[in-house]
């Protein structure tokens, strides 16, 4: 999750409805598309960031794959925590910490960050592109040389031909930095909130000049929206981009 007090009260009172998500029923289908354009095995260590509850680390644990699952939000790890205990799953590891300042002393073989997890989630005041710009660094170094990195994040394209100039003089977007506010309730009785969330999103060709800037070896970059993720080019309206990486060496 974000770095923001808001995501994190935000997915701290939602996480017993989380898997109550229409775009949460491809989970197996998209664990299919990781294993194989990640090129899995079951020796290898591999990275959730911003796994949230843990839907694509539960379903390859229960393959005999090895995963860490990293998030901010206690609430959404405890969904995981409990889900791993009551289905006896002993490959998956659920660890508190913000994505922004994740370190680790032992690399892994390979990593995903998907469905909005950490990149794109900004905090009130922070910048976009130096936010998800940190959390795509940390994911390099937590990376063995030649390990790959599945990544999905916000299509701007789809916000440039949604919004109009009313939605950019009422602040609901931003074209100077792609980025979107929207107010959000969740939670019941009184551990009901509203919060205010801001999410950024990408271009094709910004995401790819970060991505290589920072190291990382582009091999593809398209379409991939949750529940639709595939190696095809983009679509205009769809809601995320896909592109996988790797660490050259």
């Amino acid at each position: 999750m974000a770095d923001s007090n808001t995501w994190k009260t935000f997915f701290d009172r939602h996480a017993e409805k989380y898997m109550q998500e229409p775009f949460v029923k491809a989970t197996k289908e998209e664990a299919d598309f990781l294993i194989e354009h990640l090129r899995l095995s079951t020796s290898h260590r591999i990275l959730d960031m911003g796994c949230g509850t843990g839907r694509h680390a539960l379903e390859l644990a229960r393959r005999g794959y090895h995963v860490t699952g990293v998030d901010l939000s206690s609430g959404m790890l405890e969904q995981g925590r409990q889900a791993a205990e009551a289905q006896s799953l002993k490959t998956v590891t659920f660890l508190q910490a913000d994505a922004e300042h994740f370190t680790t002393d032992t690399p892994f073989d390979f990593a995903y960050c998907v469905c909005e997890g950490s990149l794109g989630l900004i905090g009130t005041g922070s910048d976009p592109q130096e936010h998800d710009i940190a959390v795509l660094r940390g994911l390099y170094r937590a990376l063995k040389p030649g390990g790959r990195l599945l990544i999905t994040v916000l299509n701007a394209m789809r916000m440039i031909r949604l919004y109009q100039p009313s939605d950019i003089e009422a602040g609901i977007f931003d074209p100077a930095s792609l980025t979107e506010t929207n107010t959000l309730s969740t939670g019941e009785g009184e551990d009901r909130v509203e919060v205010v969330l801001r999410e950024h999103a990408f271009v094709v060709p910004e995401l790819r000049l970060i991505l290589e800037m920072i190291g990382f070896e582009v091999i593809h970059i398209g379409g991939g929206t949750a529940g639709s993720w595939g190696i095809r080019p983009v679509e205009l309206d769809e809601y995320e981009l896909l592109a996988i990486v790797k660490v050259p060496g």
